[in-house]
């Protein structure tokens, strides 16, 4: 397959693109690194607090292979310093353990949840000083005993 030329003017920046276009280029990614690798799809990974519907906090990411990566976590303002953001990230690598995850990881910034993690047993494996300007982007890992391995 060639690249048509006269498709370079199709490019378009988009500031609010479809999120269903963004998942075609997350699925085919998912399919081709699922096939190269030979370690199955892709799953979601998520867990919610919720009140009546309406989500106070969470923690989403996805496992593949005996990989987790925990994307989001996020506890409402007025739920802070009760533990809850801990126990999001227990009960998620509780779940990737059951998965046969061997490490989770998770990319955040120094300004946000630096403590949280090392306070949980991450450690440090990455840094992107002044990214973006003001802070730096930090990138985390924990070694989990995957469900039905000896320690």
């Amino acid at each position: 397959m060639t690249f048509d030329e006269s498709l370079a003017g199709d490019f378009r920046v988009e500031d609010h693109p479809d999120p269903l276009d963004i998942e075609v280029l997350e699925a085919q990614i998912r399919l081709e690194a699922s096939g190269a690798m030979g370690l199955g799809d892709e799953v979601d990974l998520a867990i919610f607090v919720r009140d009546a519907g309406t989500v106070l906090a969470g923690i989403s990411g996805w496992t593949w292979g005996d990989g987790c990566e925990l994307q989001n976590l996020w506890v409402e303002p007025r739920l802070r310093g009760r533990g809850l953001a801990t126990r999001l990230i227990a009960a998620a690598e509780a779940e990737a353990a059951a998965r046969g995850c061997s490490q989770p990881v998770h990319f955040t910034y120094d300004f946000q949840a630096r403590a949280l993690y090392e306070r949980n047993g991450y450690e440090l494996v990455g840094r992107v000083e002044g990214f973006p300007a003001g802070t730096d982007v930090l990138w985390y890992r924990k070694h989990l005993q995957p469900a039905g391995q000896a320690l």
